[in-house]
């Protein structure tokens, strides 16, 4: 794994094949999904409409990378200009992984790792612009969008991707509102505001 662009640009992440439960986000999906982010890139669906209701902007912007497993998602904002990264997992063999990476990257005041249950996490007091959310595939996303909801972790302007297996999208995310979903290959990234 490496760091697509920004700051980081080439840099690579420490490998991380050991670990068989980690999945992580392949760098064609990771640079897909920060095109996305950066510039509201849309061609189909409800696109048209996306880049108004998207109103995200990476740069100094506060992320939490749920089920973070490696932590490419979260180095690849910081390398962007993201201004903080809460990284959160429940398997300390993934965190050890993304402490490493953040030392590494020398960028552990811009980090903070937790372990902890996505489905039962603490409440919240921080305010996110980003949630991207990555639990294992064969894992429910719904319960764990409930605990977001119920522990105060999503406000009126903290934008919800949700990646999944493709095909396997509820019908409906609500409360939550479906701003897009994109499929690339065998994987789903869903946008959800409040």
């Amino acid at each position: 794994m490496r760091i697509i662009t920004g700051k980081f640009r080439g840099r690579n992440l420490l490998k991380s094949d050991h670990l068989k439960s980690l999945r992580p986000t392949t760098d064609k999906n990771r640079e897909a999904l920060f095109n996305i982010l950066s510039f509201g890139k849309f061609d189909k669906g409800l696109a048209k409409g996306l880049a108004k209701g998207l109103d995200f902007k990476l740069i100094d912007s506060k992320i939490l990378d749920l089920c973070c497993g490696s932590g490419s998602i979260g180095f690849e904002a910081l390398s962007r200009g993201a201004k903080f990264v809460t990284f959160i997992d429940n398997n300390r063999e993934h965190l050890e992984l993304v402490k490493k990476n953040a030392e590494l990257l020398k960028v552990e005041s811009d980090a903070e790792i937790i372990c902890a249950d996505a489905r039962n996490l603490l409440a919240n007091k921080n305010e996110f612009d980003l949630i991207f959310l990555d639990p294992p595939y064969s894992e429910d996303s719904l319960p764990i969008i409930k605990n977001l909801l119920e522990k105060n972790f999503i406000h009126e302007k903290t934008l919800l991707v949700v990646e999944m297996k493709s095909g396997k999208e509820p019908k409906s995310f609500s409360p939550l509102t479906l701003l897009e979903s994109r499929k690339y290959g065998s994987t789903s990234f869903n946008f959800l505001r409040k």
